[in-house]
């Protein structure tokens, strides 16, 4: 008795709280797919990834034509499909979920930051009862997201670089796939209520505004992620007796009084001297691209200005860590700089914002990477 009525109050207090347990439910998901997604360009997860795809897009279209008939099928499939809406809203927010965690690692910027609040808020309102009984416009819309994200990294991984092609390509497919599954279930399912007004327009107006957010640079850059980004006083690239790469990296580091700030936020040195910007960016296997990097300066008049074109390097994926490469820019006048780090469609794979002090050199400290 005292099971039971533990239970029952557990059950009352979910009901009255069921927004907040969702919202819960929703990070530890997130936080477990960070740990257990690894690497984006995994043949497996990409073959899982489609194949829950295909699966949503067979439950969405058997929903449809069992509302259609009016009647639940008996026995066995009766069974099945009772748990049917559960199942394909699992396998949308899985695949939603592995999105938001790789867009999170792509992403850098205000505008980025935005996107993925947005998102956010489209995973916990698919697990809310509410947001899951609009039926299946609203299952054909996440599909529709879920398709153009998937390609939006699958094709530069298959493709072994990015280029702002492979984005178009993916809203089109997107568009094309929500538009398909439109025919497929009229032509099988004869429901005059199922018009273009609320089968496609929903998916069509979603991939007009991943289109506005990819023209407008909100879009991380995915597959690419940036895994460290610092500041430097020198760079040298050395080779040991294997032949293999290593860098020298050497730093300014931080006052021990001063114990919060990171040892590249400030840069003391006298005006002309180099600050060089050292990355590893993650690129999947056989990723042969460029990035570029951008110097600005926090102008006390202009506010951020461009100093100079955009720096180009190669970049080739494969390596766990990412690949290193590095910049330099010379300092002008005392103030706030920052590194951009960009794609070669311009979309931001990070940054790094430190303070030039001029004045004397203070001892530096190397480290190998």
């Amino acid at each position: 008795m005292a099971e039971d009525g533990l239970g029952a109050r557990f059950k009352a207090f979910k009901e009255k709280n069921h927004i907040a347990f969702e919202v819960a439910f929703f990070f530890a998901g997130f936080l477990f797919d960070v740990v257990l997604l690894h690497r984006i360009d995994s043949t497996p997860l990409l073959i899982h990834q489609g194949t829950y795809l295909v699966l949503s897009a067979g439950l969405i279209f058997w929903d449809h034509r069992l509302h259609v008939a009016g009647k639940e099928p008996e026995g066995l499939l009766g069974k099945i499909a009772g748990y049917r809406l559960w199942v394909m809203h699992f396998f949308l927010g899985t695949l939603l979920n592995a999105f938001m965690v790789f867009y999170f690692r792509a992403s850098s910027g205000v505008l980025a930051f935005l996107f993925l609040v947005g998102l956010s808020v489209i995973i916990v309102a698919n697990e809310l009862p509410r947001f899951r009984a609009q039926g299946p416009v609203v299952r054909v819309l996440l599909l529709s997201f879920a398709v153009t994200s998937f390609l939006a990294y699958l094709l530069p991984v298959i493709w072994g670089h990015l280029d702002s092609w492979q984005y178009f390509v993916s809203v089109v497919l997107g568009s094309a796939a929500t538009f398909g599954l439109w025919k497929v279930f009229t032509y099988f399912n004869r429901d005059p209520h199922w018009t273009f007004r609320r089968a496609v327009l929903p998916g069509l107006i979603m991939q007009g505004t991943l289109l506005t957010l990819y023209v407008l640079n909100a879009i991380p850059p995915v597959p690419l992620s940036l895994k460290h980004i610092g500041i430097y006083t020198a760079v040298t690239p050395v080779k040991d007796e294997q032949g293999h790469r290593h860098y020298e990296l050497a730093y300014q580091p931080a006052s021990k009084l001063e114990f919060w700030r990171q040892q590249d936020d400030t840069f003391v040195s006298q005006g002309g001297s180099k600050a060089y910007a050292f990355v590893r960016v993650f690129a999947p296997t056989r990723f042969h691209d460029q990035v570029r990097f951008a110097w600005d300066y926090d102008d006390p008049d202009k506010g951020w200005t461009q100093r100079g074109s955009p720096y180009a390097t190669t970049l080739s994926g494969g390596n766990e860590e990412g690949f290193r490469t590095f910049a330099y820019s010379t300092m002008g006048k005392p103030g706030t700089y920052r590194v951009r780090v960009l794609t070669m469609d311009d979309r931001e794979i990070g940054r790094k914002t430190f303070t030039f002090v001029e004045g004397e050199s203070p001892s530096t400290v190397s480290e190998t990477d």
